[in-house]
């Protein structure tokens, strides 16, 4: 996982997460099928029962649990399943704590709440890109969930989000885990196509004035640094 420079914020509605001020790359295995994977679920319950289930639920609100770093230990997640047979530790000996899903509307504002009630974590979108061997296979909008705070308990805010996926009243495509599970997701992501392009600009342009008014009414400087959390 490596990550780079990027810079904006969605300023529209009021559960929007910030953007990140860097986006993310992934390395996967030359054999993942990453265009279509028959087992979305199963391979996430191999990896724990809890996250097996928080991978049926994203699915439910058309979003998927990608990849979980926790502590520099194992990652885990759709992205590495090579780890169920070939466990190896993360890139950090710290406590940093890491989660990435594709972006949907729904989890976004789940997260959304979480981060509110909650503290030692922080949630924001940014952009993925999907490498293998040297050759950009996607690039697609993320939500990430980051922490290096010795306080955060990743097995708390696991079983947090797992009671907010079971009770959210979002609206939700129910039978999406059973299909993908029984005949394959195909992931096709186009980026930005939940933004408004128009209104990005807009707040774009607004963000550039220096003028005192002109900040109360657009907000504070459009990008959320990863770099004390992560």
């Amino acid at each position: 996982m490596r990550g780079n420079a990027i810079g904006q914020r969605l300023f529209s509605g009021t559960a929007s997460l910030p953007y990140w001020d860097r986006n993310m790359d992934f390395d996967i295995e030359t054999w993942v099928p990453y265009g279509c994977d028959f087992k979305p679920v199963t391979t996430n319950s191999l990896f724990s029962d809890a996250l097996g289930k928080i991978a049926e639920m994203a699915l439910r609100l058309e979003s998927e649990f990608l990849y979980m770093e926790v502590g520099g230990g194992c990652p885990v997640g759709t992205l590495v399943p090579e780890n169920l047979i070939r466990p190896r530790r993360g890139n950090s000996d710290s406590s940093s704590f890491a989660m990435v899903f594709s972006y949907s509307r729904g989890m976004e504002h789940l997260l959304f709440d979480l981060v509110r009630d909650g503290a030692y974590f922080g949630a924001g979108i940014t952009v993925c890109g999907i490498w293998r061997s040297s050759i950009l296979v996607d690039e697609c909008k993320v939500l990430v969930v980051v922490s290096e705070n010795p306080l955060f308990d990743p097995d708390g805010f696991l079983d947090s989000l797992a009671l907010a996926l079971f009770s959210s009243d979002m609206p939700s495509s129910g039978n999406v885990p059973y299909y993908a599970e029984k005949f394959g997701y195909r992931r096709c992501s186009i980026p930005y196509e939940t933004d408004d392009v128009t209104q990005l600009q807009i707040s774009h342009l607004l963000s550039c004035f220096e003028f005192d008014e002109t900040r109360r009414f657009v907000g504070p400087i459009p990008e959320l640094s990863m770099d004390s959390l992560i």
